[in-house]
C-alpha cells in the first residue's frame, strides 16, 4: 500500500520550490534592467551638536544644511555611474538608505556585548534587496575633527556631505553585491576607498576616493 507524504513535507517543498523560482525571477529581472537606490533623509531635525557646532564658528544654517544634501547626492551618483542603478528618493526602492539624525545603536549579542554606535549599517537580503542607514551626527562630528588645520567653514560644510555621501555608497554596496559583500567590502587595505570599513579617518571626507575590491564584481552584475 503505497505510503501518503505529509502534508508539512509537501508544504515546505512547495515553500522551497515558490522561493526558488522567485529568487531566479528576480536575478533574472536585475540582470537585464535598472535597479532603483532610494537614498533620502529621515524626517528630523539635522543639527551639530553644542561643542562640535562650536568649533566651526556656530550652528549649520539652512543653506548648508542644503549644500551638505547636494554634495552627498553628487558623491553617490558619481560612485555609481556607468551602472545599471538610478539613485532616487523613493523609499521603497529596491535598495533604501535613510540619513538618520543619531547615532545608529548597534547590538551584535545582546547577551555577550554591549550596544555600540556606528556611522552606518545595513540589512541585506541579497534578491530582495536591503535597506540601512547612515548617521548625520556622526558623520559629521568626524568631518569636523579630521579637518585640515586652517580649513574655511565651507571646506568643512562640504567635507560633511562628502563623508555621508561616501557612507551611503558603501552601505548601499552591501546590499548590491547580496552574498559578495563578505568577500569585496568592509576591507582594510585601502583607507582612500569606498570599500574601507571604517568611516572614522580623514579619507572619508576629504581628498578623492575610489573603488578597488567591489567594482570588478559591481561591475559584472550591473554593468551596462
Amino acid at each position: 500500500m503505497a505510503r501518503r507524504v505529509p502534508a508539512t513535507v509537501i508544504i515546505g517543498a512547495t515553500a522551497l520550490m515558490v522561493g526558488t523560482v522567485a529568487a531566479a525571477a528576480i536575478g533574472w529581472r536585475a540582470s537585464r534592467s535598472t535597479i532603483e537606490a532610494g537614498v533620502w533623509w529621515d524626517d528630523a531635525s539635522f543639527a551639530l551638536t553644542e561643542s562640535d557646532a562650536a568649533k566651526i564658528g556656530g550652528p549649520l544654517m539652512p543653506g548648508e544644511l542644503t549644500r551638505i544634501r547636494q554634495v552627498s547626492r553628487e558623491e553617490v551618483e558619481r560612485a555609481y555611474e556607468g551602472l545599471r542603478i538610478r539613485v532616487t528618493t523613493r523609499r521603497d526602492a529596491f535598495w533604501r538608505v535613510a540619513v538618520v539624525a543619531t547615532p545608529i545603536r548597534i547590538e551584535r549579542n545582546k547577551w555577550t556585548t554591549y550596544p555600540f554606535s556606528a556611522a552606518g549599517e545595513s540589512h541585506t537580503f541579497g534578491p530582495l534587496g536591503g535597506w540601512g542607514s547612515v548617521s548625520f551626527m556622526m558623520l559629521a562630528r568626524n568631518a569636523i575633527e579630521y579637518a585640515p588645520s586652517g580649513a574655511s567653514r565651507d571646506t568643512v560644510v562640504d567635507g560633511i556631505g562628502r563623508g555621508i555621501g561616501r557612507a551611503i555608497v558603501h552601505e548601499l554596496a552591501h546590499q548590491a553585491l547580496g552574498a559578495d559583500n563578505l568577500r569585496h567590502i568592509d576591507n582594510r587595505t585601502d583607507e582612500h576607498s569606498y570599500e574601507y570599513g571604517n568611516a572614522d579617518r580623514r579619507a572619508q571626507y576629504y581628498g578623492d576616493v575610489r573603488w578597488t575590491t567591489a567594482w570588478p564584481v559591481l561591475e559584472a552584475k550591473f554593468g551596462r
